[in-house]
């Protein structure tokens, strides 16, 4: 008997009566010729959400894969970290599930859910091919003009492995007509061969605007937070007209630019598909929860986000590696039991920039005439030179926006009948594209720590990515300034955090930010504006204690202001003018640079501005 079929067993039905539903019979009472009608149930067509975990470790990087009944067909899937960590492959595995690899930076130990939507019905999706499109961490000004006295910038983005791929960082995917984009499948991978390449998050994997005669989104784009260092040491220009657009790339590179992952669209033939959004800011070094609800009668399947690209400009520069990453953590259904109707899309946005910091490589020209066209450019917040154009920086804002997108349908097919849960997979064979960065520990670590561990050859988790027998490169450069975590720090003793199973440590010394302290002027000390007053301070390298003496590593800045930090002046130690700030108590900052590990540190003391008696 077919859903909804009544059979009657013993006697007629009659008068008013009772009904009770037990044990797949209505119960009839209280009527004459009172029997039992047996009723029977189909099965009924909804997408579930089945979920998997895994440990990610400190430092190091898992994947995990939850899987479908044998009777349900994967529609797509998403990934969550329960803090800080963040996504470098999500993608459809053997046809009926969905893996999920992230990377922990951190020093403790985070957990790691894959998601997997499963619909119990045979949903048309189309044939999936390679991975064509890929979104690069290379990147550089989109505004860039040429400079120099042949008319050219001679760098990576001109000459070299990475000529020409500047400009080509963002990864992008369509769906032929009449299927529904629901995500994009994204997998890390390297931009140039031959090179170390260290992970970074997506910084939005989002949809697009459906076209007028879509049943939904049709196209999907991606782009990794920006691994590229541009120049922070000077170089000649013909002159100084339009200086701010004139950018020099680094060379060598950090791994984190030869960063990519590639992209591929997941259409599927859905009904009543609809696209909801939702933003939100997030405060800097802080994170925002968000939750989509579907329309009644629809299921959540598929999801997305995107952090709002900076203009390139003075106001709101593009973001580059060293300025705080922007990713979302979670990406997937809203956290539940496995087999749970899938009908809220969740996400955690994470936003590790310093709101006050000056953003690294990103200037604009203070004043600058036809009669000033000659000096030397730089990406930083300072002249070093008579030559130099007075350069100002713009800081970090005290909050990121940030879009979610969810993706609603119905699912227009029969449903099947059920089966048996297929097992998750906790590990998943993945080729070793990733270089793990050696992790750093934090300043408030025991100068004796664990390096990020490594799979033992041969171990279970030996072929999770990136392969840790690999190249170390050199560490990351700092999001943040100051003395707190710069980058992935090993666990610290007593933390808890346990070593894999199959995998070891060793202790080798790990570079550290550096010591800094303030001599002068003391605590409570009074600057006079407008006048020159005495500095001195001490910046030490960790591990060498080797003194840092170069003045473009040490920078002197005042806070408190109502226009953000001020910059006094270079160098460990000098005479410097006092910024022509209103009477009042400010705090000083010495910021110090590792010029080798990129790390950095300050140190802080409160000082009172009055009017300068000449």
């Amino acid at each position: 008997m077919g859903t909804g079929v009544w059979a009657r067993v013993g006697g007629a039905v009659g008068g008013r009566t009772a009904a009770l539903v037990a044990g797949g019979a209505l119960v009839v009472t209280g009527g004459v010729g009172a029997g039992v009608w047996w009723t029977t149930q189909g099965p009924k067509l909804q997408v579930v959400q089945r979920n998997v975990e895994v440990v990610l470790p400190p430092g190091g990087q898992q994947a995990a894969v939850a899987g479908c009944a044998k009777h349900e067909t994967a529609l797509g899937g998403g990934y969550a970290v329960d803090g800080v960590g963040y996504a470098t492959t999500s993608e459809f595995v053997g046809g009926s599930g969905w893996l999920a690899a992230a990377y922990n930076p951190g020093d403790t130990a985070v957990t790691l859910t894959s998601y997997v939507l499963c619909v119990n019905a045979a949903v048309e999706l189309a044939p999936r091919g390679e991975y064509t499109q890929r979104a690069l961490a290379f990147r550089d000004r989109v505004d860039k003009v040429t400079a120099g006295r042949d008319g050219m910038i001679h760098d990576l983005t001109t000459d070299g492995p990475w000529a020409g791929l500047a400009t080509d960082s963002i990864g992008t995917d369509v769906c032929s007509p009449g299927y529904t984009m629901t995500g994009l499948e994204f997998r890390a991978s390297r931009t140039v061969t031959g090179h170390a390449a260290a992970p970074l998050p997506l910084d939005r994997v989002t949809a697009l605007a459906a076209g007028a005669t879509a049943p939904g989104p049709a196209q999907w784009i991606a782009s990794v937070n920006p691994g590229t260092q541009l120049s922070t040491a000077p170089y000649q220009m013909h002159d100084s007209y339009l200086a701010e657009r004139r950018t020099r790339i680094e060379d060598p590179q950090p791994p984190q630019a030869n960063y990519a992952v590639g992209v591929r669209a997941i259409c599927a033939r859905l009904k009543n598909v609809s696209v909801l959004t939702d933003r939100a800011t997030v405060a800097a070094g802080g994170t925002a929860e968000m939750s989509l609800r579907c329309p009644a009668n629809t299921f959540a399947v598929g999801g997305g986000f995107a952090f709002t690209a900076g203009a390139v400009d003075g106001s709101s520069p593009q973001p580059y590696l060293g300025d705080g990453l922007l990713y979302a953590s979670a990406d997937g259904p809203t956290p539940g039991p496995s087999g749970r109707v899938a009908r809220e899309w969740h996400l955690t946005g994470r936003n590790e920039q310093t709101a006050g910091v000056q953003y690294r490589n990103a200037v604009w020209i203070e004043h600058s005439s036809r009669e000033e066209l000659t000096g030397n450019g730089y990406f930083d917040a300072r002249p070093r030179g008579a030559d130099d154009q007075e350069l100002r920086g713009t800081t970090v804002p005290d909050g990121q926006q940030l879009t979610a997108t969810a993706i609603c349908a119905t699912v227009d097919a029969k449903p099947t009948e059920p089966g048996p849960v297929v097992t998750p997979v906790a590990r998943a064979d993945l080729l070793p594209v990733l270089d793990l960065p050696p992790v750093v520990p934090a300043v408030s670590a025991a100068p004796s720590v664990s390096a990020a561990p490594s799979p033992a050859p041969g171990s279970p988790s030996a072929a999770v990515p990136p392969s840790a027998s690999a190249a170390r490169p050199s560490a990351q450069p700092s999001p943040v300034v100051g003395p707190s975590r710069t980058a992935g720090a090993s666990p610290r003793p007593g933390s808890g955090a346990a070593t894999p199973p199959g995998q070891v440590s060793s202790p080798p010394a790990q570079p550290q930010p550096p010591v800094v302290s303030i001599e002068q002027p003391g605590q409570g000390g009074t600057l006079r504006r407008g006048c020159e007053e005495a500095f001195a301070g001490t910046a030490r390298t960790r591990p060498g204690d080797r003194p840092i003496t170069d003045p473009q590593y040490v920078l002197w800045q005042l806070t408190g202001g109502p226009n953000g930090p001020v910059t006094v002046g270079s160098g460990a130690s000098g005479r410097f003018t006092v910024p022509l700030l209103a009477d009042g108590s400010y705090t000083l900052v010495l910021t110090a640079t590792d010029p080798d590990s990129r790390l950095t540190a300050q140190a802080r003391t409160t000082v009172r501005i009055t009017g300068c008696i000449r």
